[in-house]
């Protein structure tokens, strides 16, 4: 059994926490919104594997002691937006001591694919960083944003394959995108 920390677990990453609690892992989700928490809740296969914290990212003092209460995962699935660049900095901070290796998977916008604009947090040789990158899916002459379900499929498949990067859907030609 293993131990996921996922930060933003109530929206398209919601079938990717069903799914881990109902392999039997330990999942702990940090969103903003308490409602949707107490919804995610009550759709665990196994609730008592199952623990929710709200918090919000912007919110950084309070997100670093919402993390301090938590102890060291086995990995974290973090989809942080780029205006929390310094909460991924905190996961790393807060975890980058534990006596365990922690396996980061930072999911990222289609945008980090243009090196001015992707953040890599800083992080110790004890957090295996990788990065997942969401981009979007030529249909013929037109192009889309990827769906909750693809995005689920992408991370899963991102998260047992361990590449550095991994990128779900497509991110060329960049000129294509929706």
């Amino acid at each position: 059994m293993k131990h996921y920390l996922v930060i933003g677990g109530t929206g398209m990453l919601q079938a990717a926490v069903l799914d881990w609690n109902q392999e039997g892992h330990m999942v702990t989700v940090i969103a903003r919104t308490e409602k949707k928490l107490r919804r995610l809740a009550e759709c665990a296969a196994h609730s008592e594997r199952l623990r929710t914290i709200q918090a919000d990212y912007h919110q950084l003092e309070s997100f670093q002691k919402k993390l301090e209460d938590v102890p060291p995962p086995d990995i974290i699935v973090s989809w942080i937006h780029h205006s929390g660049n310094s909460a991924i900095q905190a996961l790393c901070n807060t975890y980058g001591n534990a006596s365990k290796r922690i396996e980061l998977f930072h999911i990222k916008g289609s945008s980090a694919q243009d090196p001015l604009q992707n953040y890599v947090p800083h992080y110790p040789d004890t957090i295996d960083y990788y990065e997942v990158i969401l981009g979007f899916q030529l249909t013929g002459s037109t192009s889309r944003w990827l769906t909750n379900e693809e995005i689920v499929k992408g991370v899963g498949k991102a998260v047992k394959q361990r590449h550095s990067r991994y990128i779900v859907g497509t991110i060329e030609p960049w000129n294509a995108r929706p």
